[in-house]
């Protein structure tokens, strides 16, 4: 069976997970998108630093940027690498909703991946708190605090959300067992 009948063949069993799966492709899409222009923009304001004032959405790094540029890349740096990090979670996402059979919901794979996806999101929260920190220290060099509410978050939620993950990851490697045994059994 070829690709196109396995996602046709998808979207006739599982209609409203293909249809979540849709959504979580857009917000995959959308997350790339803000970190590749953040990413040019970034590189772009190494040799023009006036784009410095307006990174993406608003975002003003500028009197970091004249204060120091190997301050400022490190911030950028940080910021990718949430918005990177944020993506691979949703990119795991898509691949879970790929692989699940809502017959046979338990596999080593699917349970592999949301274990995967705890340890990302926790890693999320991590880097969130590191972020605000390092913002939060340039803040009182520059005496400019920049408004980074739309790429940070909360790191708390992200923390949160990753143990929850992580316990849901617990309950499905049982149910791996679980299932394969009655497997075995029948």
């Amino acid at each position: 069976m070829n690709w196109k009948e396995t996602w046709k063949s998808k979207w006739e069993e599982q209609p409203l997970l293909m249809l979540l799966t849709l959504v979580i492709w857009g917000i995959f899409i959308g997350l790339c998108i803000k970190a590749g222009a953040l990413l040019f923009t970034t590189v772009y304001s190494l040799f023009d630093p006036s784009v410095a004032k307006d990174l993406y959405e608003g975002l003003d790094l500028s009197v970091v940027r004249e204060w120091h540029t190997g301050y400022y890349l490190a911030g950028m740096s940080l910021l990718l690498g949430v918005l990177a990090a944020k993506a691979y979670i949703f990119y795991l996402v898509i691949r879970i909703f790929l692989k699940i059979d809502l017959i046979h919901p338990f596999s080593k794979e699917v349970s592999d991946l949301i274990s995967k996806i705890g340890e990302v999101t926790l890693q999320v929260g991590i880097l969130i708190i590191i972020a605000s920190r390092y913002f939060k220290w340039l803040s009182v060099r520059t005496i400019h605090s920049p408004d980074l509410g739309g790429f940070l978050g909360g790191a708390f939620e992200y923390l949160i959300m990753g143990a929850v993950i992580y316990a849901i990851a617990v309950v499905f490697r049982r149910g791996v067992e679980i299932q394969a045994d009655n497997d075995l059994t029948v």
